[in-house]
């Protein structure tokens, strides 16, 4: 059978907290409470808010980052600089050009679409208004530029092809013309050609006349885009 151990029972009044209590045997002893850091260097941990950065692709950070991001990015400091401009400013010379757009058959002008077309055995007529301003004498020349091609006949020999070509009743030039069939065939042609001549007696109304002197088929042609009647300095 067990002993018998009893434990004592103490009764405190609440309503005088403030007091000491009075001393009892059976109560433990009363030690004063510890305190809060063991440590008086040591202070509690305060809880901060972190940072906030933006980024900056000059920062040093950023150098050695191998993205894709990164590797184009260009620093204001480095050390390769723009290379300077090439330049030139030569005197300024006069190009004056009178224009004429031919328009007579709605095809094979490029890019206008229209040209002008002579049959074989044809004669056209074209003329240019000159301003009485640039018949200075001395000063300007005159030269008619004709862009033309053949037709797109591949069939015919190109060799068969020719034209008289006169200006203010003045012959500037007679046989063989320096150009091609078209192509593409029954398109816009993009093989069209320059013919140069100079203009050798100038006039305010300036009479451009082209024969069509080839030996082919009455069906076969020469086509002209346009003429420009240009004045370059002497």
């Amino acid at each position: 059978m067990l002993p018998y151990y009893s434990c004592p029972f103490i009764s405190q009044n609440t309503s005088n907290l403030n007091q000491p209590a009075t001393y009892n045997p059976y109560m433990p002893p009363v030690a004063n409470p510890v305190p809060p850091y063991s440590n008086p260097n040591f202070m509690p941990y305060t809880p901060q808010a972190m940072p906030s950065y933006e980024y900056n692709a000059n920062s040093p950070i950023f150098e050695n980052l191998e993205t894709e991001d990164t590797q184009n990015i260009s620093y204001p400091n480095s050390e390769a600089r723009q290379p300077n401009p090439v330049l030139s400013n030569t005197p300024a010379s006069t190009n004056i050009t009178l224009f004429k757009e031919l328009t007579g058959y709605p095809n094979y002008g490029n890019p206008s679409g229209n040209a002008d077309i002579l049959y074989t055995g044809n004669r056209g007529v074209w003329t240019f208004q000159v301003p009485a301003f640039l018949l200075v004498p001395g000063n300007l020349r005159a030269q008619i530029i004709i862009r033309g091609v053949l037709d797109d006949h591949q069939n015919v020999p190109v060799n068969n092809y020719s034209a008289r070509i006169t200006i203010n009743g003045a012959v500037i030039h007679t046989g063989r013309l320096a150009l091609e069939h078209g192509r593409p065939a029954v398109q816009q042609f993009t093989n069209w050609r320059n013919l140069t001549f100079n203009v050798p007696n100038l006039r305010i109304n300036n009479r451009v006349v082209i024969e069509n002197t080839s030996r082919t088929g009455r069906d076969d042609w020469i086509a002209f885009d346009w003429m420009e009647l240009r004045f370059v300095t002497r």
